[in-house]
């Protein structure tokens, strides 16, 4: 009788109006709600601990507070959001980039395209993407009439950004050039050939480098959480018990999309490891798994700037260069021992090491952008700007909320899952109003 009352009680707060002033009150952020008060965790109605990402627990304090005459009492916070992020990081045409917030850095460059052609154009770098038009109608133009069109793309965080050597006469100007590619899942990666001219044209090019690379690693920050590299399996998941080394990664996907996944690299058995990407820390549902043996192809680039690495033909990207300095040398000590038959190391041996990379990543820096401090502050002023001038219902995130960095790439929206005859397919397509094989009812039904 007392679970069939309290079930009564539930259903009358589900279906009565209250619960559409619930929902409107944690559209707003959680410190203005009045609903939504902690407790302390070892007071009434026990504890209730979380794994987190250095192997610890925490108390979950977090709790709903419901009163509204029929049913009161505590409902437990819910689970933190267990889906895969992902980021659009390329240009679509169906959905233009709009520029968010002040610029940061302004003015006028040399485009080189194919053909020889070298067009003057006006770059425009803000925090999530940059801008190239044509100069301003009357300005003075040393190549003649200018055919360049707006171009407006977002930073991607798969990106290089290079110096190129010329070599040039000494009749002829003064030349000093710099790429930036993109790398793509799919399809041909893109390149942008930049110069500056004159005098100072290295200093320019220099200058325009670090904004370039100010921007790009501010913005691959702003689309990571707050996590440590972790080198301790998680407690009660025993898939976890060969763990070397896990923290999160941007997986390059199809149709220039990153996907942030948590990567787990394990230690070598039966001749080959495996690298298991998660969809959180928590390491409850796997996404997939990555062979790895000793003819794995693993790649990376050299330049000025660049996070991003290979393992076969699939495409991450690691929060700085120094993470990602550390993901290349344990996958690339593991295909060496491999390469060599190296027999399945005992539960000592993986002790020895988990405890050479927990010293590796004891001596990384501060996950900074390479401008250190000045330049995060300068990004998150920058990117404040964007935020102030959005609606007020865009301001509030669960990561923002959370006191972690607004993401500065688009988020791609998720699909609905799969239906019971699963019917996880493309979306149908349209049928015609005036279709023959339409029946009367349908085609009367769709006109009321």
């Amino acid at each position: 009788p007392h679970c069939l009352k309290a079930g009564r009680m539930l259903l009358s707060w589900l279906v009565s109006p209250a619960v559409n002033g619930v929902h409107g009150c944690c559209a707003r952020s959680p410190k203005d709600l009045s609903c939504f008060k902690g407790r302390d965790g070892d007071g009434e109605g026990g504890t209730i601990l979380e794994y987190t990402a250095n192997g610890h627990s925490k108390t979950s304090t977090s709790e709903l507070v419901v009163d509204d005459g029929l049913f009161r009492g505590l409902l437990p916070a819910g689970p933190a959001e267990r889906t895969v992020p992902t980021f659009a990081t390329g240009q679509d045409p169906f959905c233009p980039v709009e520029l968010q917030g002040r610029p940061l850095h302004s003015g006028d460059i040399l485009r080189l395209s194919l053909g020889d052609a070298i067009h003057e154009a006006v770059m425009t770098l803000h925090v999530n993407g940059f801008q190239l038009s044509p100069r301003a109608p009357g300005s003075p133009s040393r190549l003649g009439p200018q055919g360049v069109s707006v171009i407006v793309r977002p930073w991607s965080p798969f990106s290089l950004v290079e110096k190129c050597q010329v070599r040039a006469r000494q009749t002829d100007a003064q030349w000093a050039i710099f790429k930036l590619t993109v790398f793509r899942k799919e399809g041909q990666d893109v390149s942008f050939y930049f110069a500056t001219a004159g005098i100072d044209a290295e200093a320019h090019r220099n200058r325009w480098v670090d904004h370039i690379i100010q921007a790009i690693s501010n913005l691959t920050l702003s689309l990571f959480p707050r996590f440590e590299l972790s080198v301790d399996p998680v407690p009660g998941r025993a898939g976890t018990s060969t763990r070397i080394m896990a923290g999160y990664l941007l997986q390059g996907g199809m149709g220039d999309k990153a996907c942030l996944v948590f990567a787990e690299l394990h230690a070598y058995l039966a001749r080959e490891a495996r690298l298991v990407l998660y969809t959180d820390e928590f390491c409850e549902q796997d996404i997939a798994s990555i062979c790895i043996s000793d003819s794995t192809v693993v790649s990376t680039r050299k330049g000025a700037y660049c996070t991003v690495f290979g393992i076969n033909d699939q495409l991450f990207c690691a929060r700085t260069e120094d993470e990602r300095e550390l993901w290349l040398r344990a996958v690339s000590n593991i295909k060496v021992k491999l390469m060599f038959d190296a027999p399945d190391p005992s539960p000592e041996e993986l002790e020895v090491f988990r405890s050479a990379v927990a010293e590796r990543i004891g001596t990384l820096p501060p996950p900074l952008p390479p401008g250190g401090v000045d330049s995060a502050e300068a990004f998150a002023a920058a990117a404040a700007t964007a935020a102030a001038t959005a609606p007020s219902w865009e301001n509030v995130s669960p990561r923002k909320a959370a006191g972690g960095a607004e993401p500065m790439l688009a988020q791609v929206p998720r699909r609905p899952p799969a239906g019971p005859q699963g019917d996880a397919c493309a979306d149908p397509e349209p049928v015609p109003e005036d279709a023959p094989d339409t029946p009367p009812g349908r085609r009367a039904a769709r006109t009321a």
